[in-house]
């Protein structure tokens, strides 16, 4: 995945897990790629959160209009690993059923 999810004013901490993100999405191992991208994105919000409850004014505004934009690349990813997975066990179910089918 080439996603950018830093921008100019992400902080060091935010930018560490951001860094984890992308290498969860880019992990082979779907059984625990899940479990960890919904851990990951979690402790995302809870430090934006936290960050932003730090700023004030102009500062706050600035930093939440530059994190809509990333929050519409995860969406766009979630999306994406949404759309697979369902595509996947619609084809599983469908060799299910074919499985069964040839078994008579």
């Amino acid at each position: 995945m080439n996603t950018e999810l830093n921008h100019s004013l992400t902080p060091q901490a935010l930018a560490e897990i951001n860094q984890r993100i992308l290498q969860c999405l880019a992990d082979e191992d779907e059984a625990s790629r899940y479990q960890t991208l919904l851990s990951l994105i979690q402790q995302r919000d809870a430090f934006i959160q936290s960050h932003l409850a730090s700023l004030t004014g102009e500062d706050a505004k600035s930093f939440a209009q530059q994190e809509v934009s990333v929050n519409n690349k995860l969406l766009e990813v979630a999306q994406t690993l949404l759309k697979s997975a369902k595509d996947d066990v619609s084809q599983f179910l469908q060799s299910q059923k074919a499985v069964k089918h040839y078994r008579k």
